[in-house]
């Protein structure tokens, strides 16, 4: 029963394009957070965009630790994370090692998806080790990406 009330929902979200996701871009470059910003307001897939710095930032809003210990209402819990490898204070690696281990990545399993420029053989190895990370994309994202993303999840 569990299982039927799960494909229909898949298949109700792909016939009816309104359904809208909660999303963290993750990334220490603002132009390209402001581009995948845009493409993902035009094309009305997301319901909030949240933006973070680095891994260490990120992952203080997850846990509510550091300045969001004292602000529990507001904090949305995305369904797609976003995230750069190479960042400063932390990077995407050890971002997504921590996150996945907390409890709101337990219980909701919001979707990890690695944005990188260039990715280097052993990065490679890395993501396609990793089962928590849903799909690797290049940089930038383009509206067929994104697209072909929000139809996949």
């Amino acid at each position: 029963m569990l299982r039927l009330h799960f494909v229909l929902n898949k298949i109700i979200k792909i016939i009816d394009m309104k359904y809208k996701y909660n999303v963290m871009l993750i990334d220490d470059d603002f132009s390209t957070s402001r581009f995948h910003q845009i493409i993902l307001e035009r094309l009305n897939t997301t319901e909030n965009i949240i933006f973070k710095r680095n891994g260490q930032d990120a992952l203080d809003y997850f846990k509510r630790e550091g300045i969001y210990a004292e602000s529990e209402e507001g904090l949305i819990d995305p369904d797609i994370v976003l995230v750069d490898l190479n960042m400063p204070v932390m990077n995407g690696f050890r971002f997504i090692e921590l996150f996945t281990k907390t409890e709101i990545f337990k219980n909701k399993s919001p979707k990890i998806i690695v944005l990188s420029t260039s990715l280097i053989p052993e990065e490679k190895e890395k993501i396609e080790a990793n089962n928590d990370i849903y799909l690797f994309l290049n940089k930038p994202l383009t509206k067929e990406k994104v697209t072909e993303l929000m139809s996949d999840i």
